[in-house]
């Protein structure tokens, strides 16, 4: 028997979702729990599980289409179902479905009984006759020399006198096409990028300009290699710096709520997360009250649920750090993720861990960025200092 597998309802906000990845094709075998395919919301990325056991019967969708909350997505059926689909031809109608089956969505047939013709009335004085086609009309062996002559084709001639075609016919009709502007030419269509919804989301939360000054400081050499550990990367010491030093600086633990700068209990850190729809902030809440290994842990939870669709740790976050340590570059200017008021980039050149900090200039001053990154280079270069 044939089950369909149809889109659930994404949340409260929003019943609609962008397919990211199929995950099965015709004739695969599932069972209860296995993940078919993967959607995307503005909020997250959700699994579409299997609630049946048997055989993928048809697919519906292609990845990159938008659904709505009850769209079929695909179907399964057993073995016998399986070997039916494959033998129906394709253009076949779809197979009627069981009677514990949705019928919403079977394909709607109305039959309607042929319209009636319309007579019109007739005019009270009959129009004068339109000029002919060539089509079904005789013309003079000159016209038709000349129309070859011209590369004309006759089809396209009319007739002014309704009964055949004339030289004169031809000759007007040559200097009507020189006439006529040439068609435009065709374009192709670019190559396009599909934009998943999450990275739609995002660039909506960027419409709003966040003017920026940025300061850079190099920490002493050897300072990446010093703060580098198992499970521990300089990254984890550079957020639990930037806990402590919000302690020193307040306006590192407000967001900027259009004027007001509400403070938060504790310092939240951010640290951003790469993926192919965008990147995220994941925010490590209370970070001045942990440890350095605390702090990594947390980070790493954060980017599995990240990886597996789960946003409930992206959410507003006064800090971002963006570690490109990886990478090999000289600097790395980090955005300002508004209502954030300031981000710190993290780079690598000669064994000395550069950062880059990023601050919002209409709360943060030039002076105060200066300072609070040359305490920030004293915390990396001194970590006992962290504890005091």
């Amino acid at each position: 028997m044939i089950k369909k597998v149809v889109m659930p309802a994404a949340g409260q906000t929003t019943d609609i979702a962008t397919v990211t990845k199929l995950k099965v094709q015709i004739g695969d075998p599932v069972k209860k729990g296995d993940v078919l395919l993967e959607v995307e919301t503005d909020k997250a990325v959700l699994p579409i599980e299997s609630f049946a056991k048997g055989f993928v019967t048809a697919v519906y969708v292609s990845e990159f289409d938008t659904v709505d909350a009850g769209t079929p997505l695909l179907a399964i059926g057993d073995a016998a179902d399986l070997e039916a689909a494959k033998s129906a031809p394709a253009e076949a109608e779809p197979a009627p479905m069981e009677e514990d089956e949705e019928d919403d969505f079977a394909p709607v047939m109305q039959s309607a009984a042929p319209a009636a013709p319309v007579v019109a009335p007739a005019p009270a004085m009959a129009p004068a006759p339109a000029p002919m086609k060539a089509e079904g009309v005789r013309a003079m062996p000159n016209a038709k020399r000349l129309a070859a002559e011209l590369g004309l084709d006759l089809s396209t001639v009319e007739a002014e006198n309704g009964s055949f075609i004339k030289a004169s016919d031809v000759r007007r009709a040559a200097e009507a096409a020189k006439a006529a502007p040439a068609p435009a030419p065709v374009q192709d269509e670019p190559e396009t990028i599909p934009v998943a919804r999450m990275r739609n989301t995002l660039a909506r939360r960027w419409e709003s300009f966040v003017p920026t000054f940025t300061v850079t400081v190099s920490c002493k050499e050897d300072a990446f290699s010093a703060l580098s550990a198992e499970g521990v990367q300089p990254v984890h010491y550079v957020m639990m710096a930037l806990s402590r030093l919000a302690l020193r600086y307040p306006i590192l633990r407000a967001c900027n709520d259009g004027g007001r700068l509400p403070l938060s209990e504790g310092s939240d850190v951010a640290l951003a997360v790469y993926g192919d729809n965008g990147t995220v902030g994941a925010v490590v809440s209370r970070a001045d009250a942990m440890g350095v290994r605390a702090i990594a842990e947390t980070c790493e939870k954060n980017l599995i649920a990240v990886q597996k669709g789960d946003l409930s740790a992206v959410v507003p976050c006064p800090v971002t750090v963006y570690d490109a340590t990886a990478y090999g570059v000289d600097g790395f200017v980090p955005p300002v993720s508004a209502p954030g008021v300031a981000a710190f980039g993290l780079t690598v050149t000669d064994g000395k861990l550069n950062i880059s900090g990023s601050f919002d200039l209409r709360v943060i001053e030039g002076n105060v960025g200066a300072s609070m990154m040359a305490d920030l280079r004293r915390f990396i270069e001194n970590p006992v200092l962290m504890l005091l």
